[in-house]
């Protein structure tokens, strides 16, 4: 049903935000500098792709739910929508945040793989 994936959709995006902001209280804690590890800025962009895809997601099935009254001026969804799909290009498209994750996670497999002694040390 379309509420209980709303519910599971806006509880990930909770804990990735809360993960990310652990993440980086741990690290200002440690060092305050201010700069961010790899694995922090994996957390950060993971968070502007997904947070506001889910929320597009939500809106959008709530849509659904209501059917064409979702989409006439007088209930807020059409605005909220509208906002929504913004939201996700207003710090760039999500194609940029999902690369950077994919980078990092080739990085850090590479450095597992490395470390195991499964990758050649030319790669």
């Amino acid at each position: 049903p379309p509420a209980a994936r709303a519910r599971m959709s806006v509880e990930q995006s909770r804990l990735l935000v809360l993960a990310c902001a652990a993440a980086l209280d741990a690290e200002a804690a440690k060092a305050g500098t201010g700069s961010k590890s790899a694995e922090t800025r994996a957390l950060v962009a993971m968070i502007k792709a997904a947070v506001p895809l889910a929320c597009y997601k939500v809106i959008d099935d709530c849509l659904q739910i209501h059917g064409g009254a979702g989409v006439c001026q007088d209930f807020f969804l059409a605005r909220a929508l509208a906002g929504a799909r913004t939201l996700r290009l207003a710090d760039g498209p999500d194609e940029v945040h999902e690369r950077s994750v994919a980078k990092f996670e080739f990085s850090r497999a590479k450095k597992r793989a490395k470390a195991m002694g499964k990758l050649p040390s030319r790669l």
